[in-house]
């Protein structure tokens, strides 16, 4: 297991927290995000190809979504979807639904809904099967722990049955860290034993007094949950994972970019301990020993 800091050059997005990355293939895209403190920078889309390492803005055509930060991104096929965030200095929150076909560079606006409140650094993660979107948590003024699922082919709204019952005392049971890096690694990945684990790395440990004008205590740390392992508790899936000799991690971060890749974890970006904003990429290769 090892981190490899990637090369960059061409069209590097400004360093900047609070955004979005999402790997499509043999390129990812960069969306949102702040180089000031709640100051969303633009609605640009930025486009790094892995085998050349080169930066280029992607050209849009469509309802392209407003400047965000805190937003959230996942990937269905050829398509990526952003939701919600926050519009900036008045720290509007917002509930939008976008998608943005990567063949034909076209954005489009998808139907909301009102049960959802406008929030920001929710976890927005694609159904197994790709048919349908589920947004988890986030911040709207206070920490959330709902569910609700988006269908894609039907474009309706609802809230699954994770969110009443017995389901939902499990889901209230997630934890209230919510600036890390997350993603999974393919169920069908036969090179490692990580097969259909969730891989989490860094986020913020103890919030900043100055709030989103400070810089909170990071931290560096990984770790894997292997839900064929947890206990009646949801803990006994977690551990912690340990690099190998001489991989340099990234250095301690939150507010950044992450995305699954078929080697394991991407990280872009981010808020440094010095509220410095950050960009710089790194690979998290779970199959390297």
């Amino acid at each position: 297991m090892k981190w490899t800091r990637l090369d960059q050059s061409g069209q590097v997005p400004l360093a900047r927290s609070s955004h979005s990355i999402t790997a499509v293939g043999s390129k990812c895209y960069v969306f949102g995000g702040e180089h000031e403190p709640r100051t969303p920078i633009d609605s640009a889309l930025s486009e790094y190809d892995f085998e050349t390492g080169q930066w280029a803005y992607r050209g849009c055509t469509g309802e392209i979504p407003s400047p965000r930060v805190g937003h959230t991104a996942a990937l269905v096929g050829q398509s990526l979807y952003i939701f919600g965030g926050r519009s900036g200095i008045e720290m509007g929150r917002l509930s939008d639904l976008h998608s943005f076909d990567c063949e034909s560079g076209t954005w489009e606006p998808l139907r909301s809904s009102e049960a959802i409140k406008g929030r920001g650094g929710a976890g927005l993660v694609a159904s197994a099967s790709g048919d349908a979107l589920f947004v988890i948590g986030g911040f709207a003024g206070y920490e959330l722990n709902d569910v609700h699922r988006f269908e894609l082919a039907a474009g309706t709204w609802d809230c699954p049955d994770c969110c009443s019952g017995l389901a939902k005392e499990r889901w209230s049971k997630l934890p209230a860290r919510s600036v890390f890096g997350v993603a999974p690694h393919a169920a069908s990945c036969s090179a490692c034993t990580h097969g259909g684990h969730l891989v989490l790395f860094g986020g913020e440990v103890n919030p900043s007094d100055q709030g989103h004008a400070g810089a909170g205590q990071f931290c560096n740390d990984m770790y894997c949950y292997d839900p064929n392992k947890a206990d009646a508790s949801g803990s006994g899936g977690w551990h912690k994972l340990q690099l190998d000799s001489g991989s340099v991690p990234p250095t301690p971060r939150g507010w950044f970019a992450a995305c699954a890749t078929a080697q394991g974890l991407l990280v872009h970006g981010g808020n440094s301990p010095s509220n410095e904003r950050l960009s710089d990429m790194y690979l998290l290769d779970l199959h390297l020993h």
